[in-house]
């Protein structure tokens, strides 16, 4: 089991005609889908919400969400021959839950989020 954590302020980030977002100039989807291929897409994600910087111990009680689950993710650019580059594509999925959907709507808040990998489900767990 892997553990990262993620932290600093969610802003969106217009990219042809479309938005990414992104954890303090960092394209969060991207940064998560190439460590779910190098650390496993079993995925245990919590969060915390809040409107300054703080630290994930101050917080334990204040847990806002708790997603755990086998992630799949969709990430990359769309280009056109004609025109060019036209949006990003940006969806990780946690057990059926859209991650990055639910992160844009806490935009301009401080977000840590905290995310365990894994390569194999966990014992005693449905997938």
């Amino acid at each position: 089991m892997n553990v990262k954590i993620y932290q600093g302020y969610l802003n969106q980030q217009v990219e042809g005609d479309g938005d990414v977002l992104k954890l303090d100039g960092v394209f969060l989807a991207e940064t998560i889908c190439c460590d779910m291929r190098k650390y496993g897409n079993y995925l245990s994600v919590r969060y915390w919400i809040a409107d300054k910087p703080f630290q994930r111990n101050d917080a334990e009680e204040l847990t806002l969400k708790l997603l755990y689950g086998n992630g799949d993710s969709l990430v990359g650019a769309r280009y056109s021959d004609i025109t060019g580059y036209l949006w990003t594509d940006e969806e990780i999925n946690v057990g059926g839950h859209d991650l990055i959907k639910e992160l844009y709507s806490f935009e301009g808040k401080y977000c840590v989020l905290e995310i365990k990998y894994n390569k194999k489900p966990k014992e005693g767990k449905r997938r």
